[in-house]
């Protein structure tokens, strides 16, 4: 069985296409790649090898605004907007637990590969990858960033630690900035949950992981601007351009396990 590389997509076809060639380009390991696409409006359609299609356009997978619904009193000003991104994407990884139970990469989409990110892979742990530490007079939860780690499902399931967690989940709880559980961003809930079962939390040096890789921005769904988006593309075209390998081929959309 393939290793497996999962990339939540939500409205940067080209971002996520152009993440995809940069795997292909820098890692050894052929991985097979699931994009979960949650869009909207500019959902992922490249034909590409290797790449299967779980399309979440129309909640085949996950009804986000059922879930959104049981939180009647859910805190909207510290939610993005209203838009909820964070706790959508949450819910995207956990559902992928089921989909993917043999684990896999968890990619951003709006990333790029400087090199081969293979020894992330490591059965031992519950996952690894870079953390991002908060401190300062107003603690927040430190958090396991979605940049680029690996989440050992097996062992993460074994052990009780979840990636959406409602109770622990951006916004989903009243009280504004004065609750607790209202500080729970992507990837908290998941930190907080395998700090308790060591020795099998294992991450690298952020510093080392900087390196492997380049970041379009902070929430760059939010940033629709496709100018900017192509811009960015182009200044980094030789982490992913690949010259002479088509990359087209028949999609295959998964439904289910």
């Amino acid at each position: 069985m393939k290793k497996t590389i999962a990339i939540i997509h939500y409205n940067t076809p080209e971002l996520t296409e152009a993440a995809i060639l940069s795997v292909r380009k820098h890692c050894r390991e052929d991985y097979a790649i699931v994009v979960f696409d949650n869009s909207d409006s500019r959902p992922f359609t490249k034909r590409m090898k290797g790449v299967k299609v779980m399309n979440n356009r129309k909640a085949q997978f996950v009804d986000f605004e059922a879930e959104l619904e049981k939180y009647p009193n859910r805190c909207e000003d510290l939610a993005y907007k209203g838009n909820f991104a964070s706790v959508k994407h949450m819910m995207s990884v956990q559902k992928l637990f089921e989909l993917i139970p043999e684990g896999f990469i968890l990619m951003d989409s709006d990333v790029l590969l400087k090199a081969d990110v293979g020894f992330l892979w490591d059965e031992k742990f519950a996952a690894t990858g870079r953390v991002a530490f908060y401190h300062g007079r107003r603690k927040e939860s430190d958090r396991m960033l979605p940049y680029v780690c690996y989440l050992n499902v097996p062992l993460l399931t074994k052990h009780g630690a979840r990636y959406y967690d409602p109770a622990r989940c951006w916004g989903l709880q009243p009280g504004g900035k004065g609750n607790r559980n209202n500080l729970y961003d992507t990837g908290a809930s998941l930190l907080e949950d395998i700090t308790k079962t060591k020795p099998f939390l294992w991450w690298r040096n952020w510093r080392e992981l900087e390196g492997m890789y380049v970041h379009f921005g902070a929430a760059s769904y939010s940033n629709a601007d496709l100018e900017t988006q192509k811009a960015w593309l182009e200044q980094h075209r030789e982490l992913w351009e690949i010259v002479g390998k088509p990359t087209t081929a028949k999609p295959t959309n998964r439904k289910g396990k």
